[in-house]
């Protein structure tokens, strides 16, 4: 997200500050680290957004080429154990499952297909077909979201996979490109192989009865591939459902990757080797590797969830909502318990140049391009961001404040598609970044869990310096002046990062735009980052520095109570009983409305409902008076009705809840929104908003709703650790 924030494209567009054009060449044979990417895999996925033709492939191809070749991608595929480093075979193992690797090597058999596979005819000795799972075919046709994603494409859909594990069969991508040395085979021959697929799919479709002539076989290319061993969809053209359209992008028909095969076939095109330092890289990593896995020291610990390749797809895969502690402390016990430690994952970090394997400091150079560490290391200067540091006070010498482009700031409340997840979270929107590059800041997944003999600090000492990065953020929003006493700081865990260096996010929550909601799953409090720091300190069994290390923290956070309390007083107040209340009487096109001031004032700065009552209200008041005295606005009563009751709602909720959209008779729709338009507060109505009416300290809990009632989702309310619906993931490609 983060890229998208600070206006880095998934294509090499350009920077993400004035003046990084010129310092980023997007250059094919660098691997760029796009969106945080932490593999080949991830990579060619951001810099290849779409493979569905022969055009893409082609790039696809190339990009693979010079990011390394098969040598590169075969150790990807080793580290995530979907390679066996002896046999160059794909592995069969329960971690990571590799559904078509098991049906090709017999490991599995779909009963229901022995009838099938006669279909194939004489194609049955080196090919196997496979059916998706029963209630993917069932729901082909369904236009419910939680089909689309992995229901069958078609009526009837079929795969074919191959019998031969060897890894080059394992996705088109490489077909070709492997060594003879290491068992591969040419263009040629290579083409030679996905012809006798096609013709074994056509006559598998021809044979097998019920289907039509209008056959369409298509391939997912690595890096849009949810499985890693060789999959070929057959679908029946005549009777498409909902998924094929969704997945269009990554469609890539068969006969697209014979084009391109049947131009490196006469061209005699052989694949370009790896550069000699790259190449020596890989070969060190590789034979560790190998002994590791031989010596039984490194297991296959990967489940390869919609076919990761890094421990941070994997992490998605395993954990797809990251927004409070519980996700959070699944997270950290994934990492340490099943997939191999902060020492893998800094394995990870090094194979894609984030650290330097003797320093353990994140790297500040242009590939791959980590932009928060490039600001620590003074390599990227923000303009006009100097002043905006003295606000950090005593804080300054440990953390800097970063800003998005004036762009993305600008576009905060944007709902148009292509500022939506690229746009600032809240119309006042910061970053604290730590001026420390060593590699266990890098991310909140590693607090506190780099042992002390690699430079880590223990878990006590985490604690503490997260305590003084909230502290030092909540200084920062008291004193900079224009911010609201509603301070949200937010992490993006490891997995669902898209900058792989430390910065948490500062945002005034009396104005969040649509980007916010868009990655609500994934904005985690740092409150709820600390719960589990703190856990894992009390269950720090005989630490000789745990009472210490409390006492530190305490201090941290009164620091950080003392910060939020400044902010209050600096000038964001509610009204108090000896205020009164300024009640206006109103004459709405034509109906008698009483309303709070300040409660109309709730509306959007800038907006032209809080200008009509903003501090020329009074002059403005006295030219439009009904015969009773009462100020006459000509607007719908009704429409406006609706606004201002939901901002009275607001206004009494508190502060600690998120008041729902209002509900929109489907009648008087349009009128309403037309109204909201016009007068600025669209975006403001439509969005869930936190309460602005004072902090209540016990709040009975609302009833359940009945079967019966119309219960909307929305986004879950950010301090609850409770997720509002269970996610559904998958693909087309699940059998």
């Amino acid at each position: 997200m983060i890229s998208r924030l600070l206006g880095i494209g998934s294509a090499c567009t350009g920077g993400e500050y004035p003046g990084r054009e010129e310092e980023i060449v997007c250059s094919d044979g660098k691997f760029l680290g796009i969106d945080g990417a932490t593999s080949l895999k991830a990579e060619i996925c951001a810099r290849v957004p779409r493979i569905d033709d022969s055009s893409t492939f082609r790039e696809a191809r190339h990009l693979l080429q010079q990011l390394g070749g098969a040598l590169a991608l075969r150790e990807e595929l080793t580290f995530a154990g979907f390679v066996d480093p002896v046999t160059d075979t794909l592995t069969l193992g329960d971690k990571p499952f590799n559904i078509f690797a098991q049906l090709g090597s017999s490991t599995l058999v779909q009963e229901a297909l022995r009838e099938e596979q006669k279909a194939l005819g004489k194609f049955q000795e080196k090919f196997v077909v496979c059916a998706n799972r029963p209630e993917n075919d069932r729901h082909w046709d369904s236009i419910d979201p939680k089909w689309t994603s992995f229901a069958s494409m078609a009526r009837r859909h079929r795969f074919l996979t191959t019998k031969d594990l060897h890894w080059q069969w394992f996705n088109p991508i490489v077909m070709g490109m492997v060594p003879a040395s290491d068992g591969g085979v040419d263009p040629r021959r290579a083409l030679a192989e996905v012809e006798e697929m096609k013709a074994a799919c056509l006559h598998f479709a021809q044979n097998v009865g019920g289907w039509s002539t209008q056959i369409g076989l298509f391939v997912n290319i690595f890096g849009h591939n949810n499985v890693n061993s060789l999959f070929i969809h057959i679908l029946d053209m005549s009777e498409l459902g909902p998924g094929f359209s969704f997945h269009a992008f990554k469609n890539c028909p068969l006969d697209s990757v014979l084009k391109v095969l049947r131009e490196e076939a006469a061209s005699n095109l052989v694949a370009s080797p790896a550069s000699q330092p790259t190449l020596k890289a890989y070969q060190v990593r590789a034979a560790v590797r190998r002994k590791s896995v031989l010596a039984g020291k490194v297991p296959f610990f990967f489940a390869g969830t919609d076919g990761a390749t890094s421990v941070k797809a994997e992490l998605v895969g395993r954990v797809p909502v990251m927004k409070d502690a519980s996700s959070y402390r699944e997270a950290r016990r994934l990492l340490t318990e099943e997939l191999g430690g902060v020492k893998i994952l800094k394995e990870e970090l090094v194979r894609m140049g984030f650290v330097e394997e003797d320093t353990g400091e994140l790297t500040t150079g242009t590939n791959p391009f980590n932009i928060f560490a490039r600001i620590i290391a003074g390599k990227v200067v923000q303009p006009g961001m100097e002043h905006e540091q003295t606000h950090l006070g005593e804080y300054q010498e440990s953390f800097m404040i970063c800003c998005n482009r004036p762009e993305c700031d600008e576009h905060w409340d944007s709902e148009e598609a292509e500022w939506v997840g690229k746009a600032s979270m809240s119309r006042r929107h910061r970053f604290l970044i730590k001026k420390d590059l060593h590699w266990q800041w890098f991310n909140a997944i590693a607090f506190g869990l780099v042992p002390t003999s690699d430079g880590g600090v223990s878990i006590e000492e985490a604690l503490v310096e997260v305590e003084r990065m909230k502290a030092a953020a909540l200084m920062y929003a008291s004193r900079v002046g224009g911010w609201s006493d509603k301070i949200g700081l937010f992490f993006h865990v490891f997995g669902h990062n898209t900058v792989n260096s430390m910065h948490m996010h500062i945002l005034d929550m009396t104005a969040l735009g649509p980007t916010f909601w868009k990655y609500e799953y994934k904005n985690c409090p740092v409150d709820h980052i600390l719960k589990v720091l703190r856990e894992e300190v009390n269950t720090a069994k005989g630490s000789s520095q745990l009472a210490q290390a409390t006492e530190a923290a305490a201090l941290a956070a009164q620091a950080a109570s003392n910060a939020a309390k400044a902010i209050i007083s600096s000038g964001f107040h509610q009204p108090t009983a000896s205020t009164p209340a300024e009640i206006l009487a109103l004459n709405i096109g034509g109906e008698n409305m009483s309303i709070p001031r300040a409660t109309l004032l709730l509306a959007p700065e800038g907006s032209l409902l809080h200008s009509m009552f903003g501090p020329s209200w009074a002059d403005a008041a006295k030219q439009e008076l009904d015969n009773q005295g009462r100020v006459f606005l000509n607007f719908p009563p009704k429409a406006f009705k609706v606004i201002a009751d939901h901002m009275r709602m607001l206004h009494l909720a508190p502060s600690s809840e998120i008041v729902d959209p209002p509900m929109i008779p489907r009648e008087s729709r349009k009128e309403i929104l037309d109204l909201a338009w016009l007068l600025g507060v669209e975006g403001f109505l439509l969005q869930p908003q936190w309460g602005r009416g004072p902090h209540l300290r016990s709040l009975s809990r609302r009833p359940t709703k009945a079967w019966w009632s119309c219960v909307r989702r929305r986004p879950a309310p950010l301090p609850r650790s409770n997720m509002d619906a269970d996610i559904c993931t998958g693909d087309n490609a699940q059998v």
